[in-house]
């Protein structure tokens, strides 16, 4: 009788994680279910990049280890992982770790994406300029900017953010 077992589909393997994880956060062990999820995520990195044979890391592990230990002689941990070669290094042989980079240059670049569109709205909301020729809707900046007035139904008299330009100044 063998004592071998069968390889685990990485997409049981996948449920399995996430299932673990959403047990783990209801037991209120957020820091379990985080870890699993990273494990998840390798996983899942796994199926939709599927690798080839492994290559070698661009530094051995020995050359590495005695890199950050010296390193650790003069600088912070926190220094040393600062450093983006070491870094790349360090997730080259650990997957957890090379997963958690790989996302956090994914969300760096959202992030970069995100500020490049803010930055690119249309800040100029044409609603209303001048709002004082009706003393029901008169505020004070009516004639000195573009601002907005939408009503909001069953309360006269009290304005709302604009639905078109929700960044607006207006008389909120």
């Amino acid at each position: 009788m063998s004592t071998e077992t069968e390889p685990v589909s990485p997409y049981a393997r996948l449920r399995d994680l996430v299932d673990v994880a959403e047990t783990y956060a209801e037991d209120g062990a957020p820091l379990s279910a985080q870890e699993r999820l990273l494990e998840a995520r390798t996983v899942l990195d796994g199926i939709l990049r599927p690798r080839g044979p492994r290559t070698a890391p661009s530094v051995a592990l020995e050359n590495l280890v005695a890199t950050v230990e010296a390193a650790a002689l003069r600088r912070a941990p926190e220094d040393i992982a600062a450093v983006p070669w070491v870094a790349a290094a360090i997730g080259e042989h650990d997957d957890r770790i090379g997963a958690l980079g790989e996302l956090a240059d994914q969300v760096a670049a959202q992030h970069r994406a995100a500020i490049v569109e803010w930055i690119g709205r249309d800040w100029t909301c044409l609603c209303v300029t001048y709002c004082a020729e009706d003393p029901a809707t008169a505020c004070s900046l009516s004639g000195q900017m573009q601002h907005v007035h939408p009503a909001i139904p069953g309360r006269p008299g009290v304005y709302g953010p604009c639905p078109v330009h929700p960044d607006a100044p207006g008389d909120r």
